[in-house]
Order: structure tokens, then C-alpha cells, then sequence
């Protein structure tokens, strides 16, 4: 039997991604400042992961849309820095 769900509940893909992605901001800027791990660490273990996915069919990787400066972000989702 289908839940009817409450359409204040529902969310946009848009707002989803959009959440994640903050949230995924937020918690490499915290482990980088805390010194949990490097910038450069975090960036090559986002290569190696990518390169992971990007091997199994029907994957893609998106290592170069991780960690983006604030413009770029600007940019990609069509807001001003």
C-alpha cells in the first residue's frame, strides 16, 4: 500500500543536491581546519575515489565539481559570489 506523502514535505532534486552539498562543504571545511586532514589529502583521496567510479560502467566522477571556491559555485548554480 502506497504513503501519501505531504506535498509541504516533498523537495525539489535541486534542493536536495543542494543540501548535500552544503552539508558535504561544511564537514570537509571542519575536518581541514580541525587538522583532521590536509587540503591536499582530501583532494587526492576526491582524484582516487573519482577515478574509482569513473572505472565501474555506467559511473561517472565529479572530482572537479568537489570543493569549489564560493565564485565557482557562483557559477555553476547560477548565483552571484
Amino acid at each position: 500500500m502506497a504513503t501519501t506523502l505531504d506535498p509541504k514535505q516533498i523537495v525539489s532534486f535541486e534542493e536536495l543536491l543542494m543540501s548535500q552539498v552544503v552539508q558535504q562543504e561544511a564537514l570537509t571545511r571542519l575536518l581541514i581546519e580541525k587538522g583532521i586532514f590536509a587540503k591536499d589529502e582530501f583532494m587526492g583521496m576526491v582524484k582516487l575515489v573519482d577515478h574509482e567510479m569513473r572505472s565501474k560502467p555506467g559511473r561517472a566522477g565529479f572530482a572537479d565539481l568537489i570543493y569549489l571556491d564560493h565564485r565557482t559555485r557562483a557559477q555553476l548554480w547560477g548565483k552571484r559570489p
